[in-house]
């Protein structure tokens, strides 16, 4: 009875663990234009969750309620730099503005610089805060170049390819398709944030 009262325990709760990517540079649509430091934040990132059933709760039932919820067990405390930017592709209507969080080490500066940023965490509960802002123009600039990239891309000629059903937008009933990859050259907006 005992081991039966363990694996219940195990079945009720699924562990999930990440770790914390840090990077300064990614890379964004070559379309990309506007891109701007707006601010930096001290923020915690969830590296252990568990997903755990909610006592008492059924599942479906009103506005079929969710009967889980994911309980944080470890996070990652880090700087996270946020830069915005306008992508043509990306625009929506009232949202001209797209962004970026690059994730850095704590220790990448100043224990006092951090334990500014800190004292105005959780962001939400200080709105009216320019830590963020004051933190960023002291410690970071933006570097922006283009830069090409090798991309594997679809190749047509060496590939079977099934023909598609206009109506249904299936393939063809029977069909087996065999696809072939090629490198290809693009280019990229390289955004890297630089400790000053």
């Amino acid at each position: 009875m005992k081991n039966f009262a363990i694996v219940l325990g195990l079945l009720a709760s699924v562990n999930t663990f990440a770790g914390v990517i840090y990077s300064s540079t990614a890379d964004l649509s070559s379309h990309s234009f506007g891109h701007v430091i707006k601010d930096a934040e001290y923020k915690l990132i969830p590296t252990k969750t568990e997903i755990r059933e909610i006592p008492g709760c059924t599942p479906g039932g009103e506005a079929g309620q969710i009967c889980t919820e994911e309980v944080v067990l470890e996070s990652q405390a880090v700087v996270a730099v946020n830069v915005s930017y306008v992508d043509p592709a990306t625009v929506s209507e009232g949202q001209d503005k797209s962004w970026l969080s690059l994730n850095f080490k704590l220790e990448d500066f100043s224990a006092q610089d951090v334990a500014t940023l800190k004292a105005a965490y959780p962001t939400w509960r200080h709105p009216f805060s320019r830590a963020g802002e004051k933190f960023a123009k002291k410690n970071l600039a933006l570097n922006v170049k283009s830069a090409e990239r090798t991309i594997m891309v679809v190749d047509v000629e060496n590939s079977d390819l099934c023909p598609i059903n206009g109506e249904s937008g299936e393939p063809a009933p029977g069909c087996v398709e065999r696809i072939e990859y090629k490198p290809a050259k693009t280019f990229v907006k390289e955004i890297t944030v630089l400790k000053k």
